[in-house]
């Protein structure tokens, strides 16, 4: 990894940088588009080449190559046009598509930027319950439907969880003390989200506080009553950098391109002057 990138504070000023530079190559080739001369450089013409090879995983023999560069001819000459005439403005899809062009600058600059050791481990430190591991919990569950047992079946799960506790040792068969139930009957190391995912928040939530070791419920679920018996906690911990390292990653380049599209809007609107009707928006505005 390149050592020079110490920091997301580091990386976004050298994004931004970038970006003016950027914004300096557009303004000159905006103001060529005055102008009747049309230029392909060797950026251009190496630009069609690139896009074609990722497209067809090979180069473009010189007739296809000479094809893509006409095609920019005619697309350049076409756009210069439309935008003499106007045609850009007003239109809000346009408008929301240079936006976008503008701010995927700031990603694929953002992509090609590696951090390094040390900038990703001390932005995993900083972050680092982010990360964490959260509980795991293995448990067992007797099903009661509720749907066909109706309001007895409270009564009937209470004397079976009786039962169970008045012989804690005896060797029993989940399956047969209960209703049958679509998914299964025992869940090892799962974690709060897929729990959930399984019976619903109400019941995760209640698994979770259970002692574990012994019968206990009924515990409510989406789908009827349960008695629940926690057989394993596996305590919540956090991880090594090595162990998380793809999200930390992940989580690190969106950090620099947010902040750099932030530094970079906050630096282009001081070049600006904005006038707000602020009465319009009192006016039409929601009252609450």
């Amino acid at each position: 990894m390149k050592g020079w990138l110490a920091s997301p504070a580091v990386a976004f000023l050298f994004i931004g940088a970038l970006l003016f530079g950027v914004q300096a190559f557009l303004s000159d080739r905006a103001a060529d588009g005055d102008s009747n001369r049309i230029e392909v450089t060797a950026t251009e013409v190496g630009f069609l080449a690139d896009r074609w090879t990722r497209q067809w995983n090979r180069p473009p023999i010189e007739r296809e190559l000479r094809g893509l560069v006409d095609d920019y001819i005619r697309q350049e000459v076409l756009f210069r046009e439309a935008v003499g005439l106007g045609l850009d403005r007003g239109d809000e899809v346009i408008r929301r598509r240079l936006v976008q062009k503008f701010e995927l600058l700031t990603e694929d600059l953002a992509a090609q930027l590696e951090p390094s050791d040390a900038a990703l481990q001390t932005y995993f430190q900083e972050n680092i319950e982010r990360y964490r591991y959260p509980e795991r919990r293995s448990f067992r569950h007797v099903y009661f439907n509720l749907d066909q047992r109706g309001e007895a079946g409270v009564a009937e799960a209470e004397a079976v969880l009786a039962d169970l506790r008045a012989s804690p040792n005896a060797v029993t068969n989940d399956r047969e003390l209960g209703d049958p139930f679509m998914l299964s009957y025992e869940y090892r190391a799962s974690s709060p989200q897929e729990v959930t995912r399984e019976f619903g928040a109400r019941f995760a939530d209640a698994v979770f506080e259970l002692e574990p070791g012994g019968w206990q419920g009924p515990v409510l679920s989406s789908y009827g009553l349960h008695l629940v018996i926690v057989t394993d906690v596996e305590e919540s911990s956090l991880p090594d950098l090595d162990e998380v390292m793809g999200y930390v990653l992940t989580d690190y380049q969106r950090e620099v391109r947010e902040r750099a599209q932030e530094e970079v809007l906050a630096s282009l609107l001081e070049r600006y002057e904005v006038e707000i009707d602020e009465a319009s928006i009192q006016d039409r505005a929601l009252r609450r």
